[in-house]
């Protein structure tokens, strides 16, 4: 079973499901409640993802202008904000979930 880690901006999720098992057990979007780990790697996560969308100008999001680049991170990034949060995050995933198999683009 296949998780992939990205951010989309007001989502309020981070893990999607990757493969066939994956979406037949969570849908496409993985709410951090619908897995069996610690409270406190549940909160890690949704700390994590409202930290990331609150660098997105949600009141003119067109703009450009109000986007603080040196916190958002689009994944393409050199050096992306959270990457170390993502990176910390991810082995204590595996470890409380070791059937499932997680992926990211913020790895190295």
């Amino acid at each position: 079973m296949l998780l992939r880690f990205f951010f989309d901006a007001g989502s309020g999720i981070c893990l999607w499901a990757y493969d066939a098992e994956a979406k037949a057990r969570f849908g496409y979007p993985v709410e951090s409640e619908m897995l069996d780990i610690p409270a406190e790697l549940r909160a890690q996560i949704e700390q994590l993802v409202t930290d990331y969308d609150d660098t997105f100008p949600w009141d003119d999001p067109g703009s450009g202008n109000v986007v603080e680049p040196d916190r958002t991170m689009f994944g393409y990034e050199e050096n992306p904000p959270f990457v170390t949060r993502v990176r910390e995050l991810l082995p204590l995933l595996r470890a409380a979930l070791p059937d499932i198999t997680f992926e990211s683009d913020y790895e190295d």
